[in-house]
């Protein structure tokens, strides 16, 4: 299975569907973030790439979203997010909780 199979199966599943619309919109090539998702294993490992101190905030923030829809353990304050997020950005946002929230979409 190829990587954009594996994507799409994934995407089925509330979790991996609203990182994964993050994660390929926000940071589709990116060496940074893709070399800590395993695709085949099914793993993101989240804190490895949230300890990179490369990434922008905005950049940062996304990814915490990513990380906390993916991940229960992982807290975001909104009130930060919608205050700190551009419009674009804001509304990959708003996709991803509601990819989350209705599977029927995915």
């Amino acid at each position: 299975m190829n990587r954009d199979e594996q994507i799409q199966k994934l995407s089925r599943v509330s979790d991996w569907g609203a990182a994964l619309i993050i994660l390929t919109s926000a940071f589709g090539e990116d060496g940074r973030v893709w070399q800590y998702v395993n695709l085949d294993r099914e793993e993101i490992a989240f804190r490895k790439i949230l300890d990179d101190g490369t990434f922008s905030s905005g950049e940062k923030m996304l990814l915490s979203i990513a990380a906390s829809l993916f991940n229960r353990e992982q807290r975001i304050n909104l009130w930060e997010v919608f205050n700190r997020l551009d419009e674009p950005n804001t509304a990959l946002i708003f996709r991803a909780i509601r990819s989350f929230c209705n599977e029927e979409e995915q």
